[in-house]
């Protein structure tokens, strides 16, 4: 029997460490697309957390909000943009990035932690078990991590890539039960329709997608790999329009919205270093050990 997303209905509904991924363009652009956008987010995040539901946040953004304060600053527009460059709009911009987040988040009694971090930091075993720790320290602590490559000092040896790739790595590290990616689309179109459900990301699937089209560096071609990686851990991933009115309540709510990438297989507990290291970065697996991070 094939898997239908109506299996998955009771699954995705009783997640309970979800991860929440937010591009670029939710978080750029005109005030009121933001203003209204981050309104939305705060009341989905609220009503999760009202049902014990731990939220981790990986947010793009900090590079455009950069932009936009060096060109307020100098009333010129940046174009081509070289990477001293762009680490400088990441320090920037990261803090007003940060503000954005506490502005609203505060109003409605949630409170966030910032966790910057970048490749090299998971070179060690001692680094990627640290970070893990931070994480586990705020979500027993009811803080919601909000998470970002640290931007300002990666270059493009060694940073990963692109924070859809980043938020499929914290949801494996987290254990979390479900990836949301949030951007402005309904899903993965083909043919211009949505589709609803994907079981296997194979290179047909892969084929319809499409690069970036906004201020980020990934576009759908992106979100399908983050994808694929979490398939292997038994992590389901929902990709949702985040200019569409609570969206994620709506998907928590059992609403079938968006493209739901998921297997059969269960997710899995227990998780190790070794296996988690060698999953996302091969060349890093023969200097870990078999630590067990669950």
């Amino acid at each position: 029997m094939n898997l239908q997303r109506s299996d998955l209905k009771n699954r995705i509904e009783s997640a309970t460490r979800i991860v929440i991924k937010i591009g670029s363009a939710r978080v750029s652009g005109s005030e009121s697309k933001i203003q209204d956008f981050l309104f939305d987010l705060t009341s989905d995040i609220r009503e999760l957390k009202s049902q014990k539901k731990d939220v981790i946040i990986v947010s793009s953004g900090a590079i455009a909000q950069g932009k936009k304060i060096r060109e307020e600053l100098s009333g010129a527009l940046e174009t081509k943009v070289s990477l001293p460059e762009k680490q400088a709009f990441a320090a920037m911009g990261q803090n007003r990035l940060l503000n954005l987040y506490e502005g609203f988040f505060s109003r409605a009694n949630l409170a966030i932690g910032q966790i910057l971090f970048g490749k090299r930091d998971l070179s060690e075993e001692s680094g990627i078990q640290n970070l893990k720790n931070t994480f586990d320290q705020l979500l027993a602590w009811n803080v919601i991590p909000v998470v970002n490559e640290n931007d300002s000092v990666s270059t493009e040896e060694i940073n990963l890539g692109d924070n859809d790739v980043l938020s499929a790595l914290v949801s494996a590290l987290t254990g979390a039960d479900l990836l949301i990616i949030l951007t402005g689309v309904d899903g993965l179109l083909v043919n211009g329709t949505c589709k609803s459900f994907i079981s296997e990301v194979t290179p047909e699937i892969e084929k319809e997608a499409k690069g970036p089209s906004g201020p980020g560096t990934g576009g759908m071609i992106t979100k399908l790999k983050s994808a694929k990686l979490l398939l292997h851990f038994g992590i389901p991933t929902a990709i949702l329009n985040g200019e569409s009115s609570h969206s994620i309540n709506r998907l928590m709510s059992g609403e079938e919205i968006g493209t739901l990438i998921c297997g059969s297989k269960e997710k899995e507990n227990n998780l190790s270093l070794k296996e988690i290291a060698s999953h996302f970065f091969p060349e890093f697996a023969s200097t870990k050990e078999n630590h067990s991070i669950g």
